[in-house]
């Protein structure tokens, strides 16, 4: 049955997606070299929907110029330089996040019906991970700059900060002239950063509880100093600003100290007990307590 309604699906939207010649008043437009681009034809290409495999067929403009040619319906459509619908894409990167590659391709055709290749995978959850990190970057440049805008609504008892560092296992181009731990060996691994900021949830009895929803994760492979911008921008968005007490917590590492002074300074730092009785120093002002 539904090999049958995607079937289906795939012949009435090829049959949508077949564009007319365009007009004569259409037969030229703009291109980017500042010169115009002329009709040449209708072209197809396939394209991979949400319902299976598919097929366009569009106007094709070419400026003798610059040499450039544009399909303005593939802009329309967004599916520029791909074959593979927006449908199909956000399906790729949300299996791409979550899996190995591989296992999302086999994923795409149990769930979905749709024959993809690991390749294409790995390729959309790259591409789509980019943006969104293009677009995580334009947001810390603008926390730093102080240009964000408030966030309004109730007064929040407690707001904590907390971060680490662990090593991760990487491919050795991603490790090309790095120390490793030990002198003399290249590195294995790199340090990715992670934190998370939370909000203390707790029942009638006043007793903290496990609440998801009061917990934002982040985390990048990057310098304590780009992390420290990142760390920022999510506990301004959780709402640090409206924070009644403000709590950074983490282990004995300096470069956590660092950051919460300069980023979260008057907050009240905590590190835990078997932290504190190492002999490394765990930071100047800090609480002692309890894990």
């Amino acid at each position: 049955m539904r090999a049958t309604l995607h079937q289906a699906g795939t012949v009435a939207l090829s049959e949508l997606l077949q564009y007319e010649v365009p007009a004569l008043d259409q037969h030229q437009v703009p291109c980017p070299g500042g010169h115009h681009a002329q009709y040449q034809g209708l072209r197809s290409k396939p394209v991979l929907t949400v319902v299976g495999p598919a097929r366009i067929s569009r106007p094709y403009y070419l400026c003798w110029q610059c040499h450039q040619g544009q399909f303005p319906a593939d802009v329309e459509l967004d599916v520029m330089d791909t074959e593979v619908s927006p449908g199909v894409r956000r399906m790729l990167a949300v299996v791409g996040a979550e899996m190995p590659f591989d296992h999302g391709r086999k994923q795409m055709k149990v769930l979905a019906g749709l024959e993809v290749t690991t390749k294409s995978v790995e390729r959309t959850a790259e591409t789509i991970g980019g943006d969104i990190a293009q677009g995580e970057q334009e947001q810390i440049q603008r926390a730093v700059q102080l240009d964000l805008p408030i966030v309004v609504g109730e007064a929040i008892p407690i707001l904590g900060v907390q971060m680490d560092g662990t090593g991760i296992p990487v491919v050795k181009k991603e490790t090309v002239g790095r120390q490793g731990k030990t002198e003399g060996q290249p590195a294995h691994t790199r340090e990715v950063k992670l934190g998370c900021v939370f909000t203390q949830t707790t029942d009638p009895k006043g007793l903290p509880i496990r609440d998801p929803g009061s917990t934002t994760y982040t985390g990048a492979i990057e310098t304590a100093e780009e992390f420290g911008k990142r760390i920022y921008l999510e506990a301004w968005k959780r709402g640090w600003s409206r924070a009644e007490t403000k709590v950074i917590i983490g282990d004995g590492a300096e470069w956590i100290w660092n950051l919460a002074e300069q980023h979260f300074p008057g907050a009240v730092q905590i590190v835990d007990l078997y932290i504190s009785r190492q002999p490394a120093p765990v930071g100047v002002g800090s609480q002692v307590v309890s894990q």
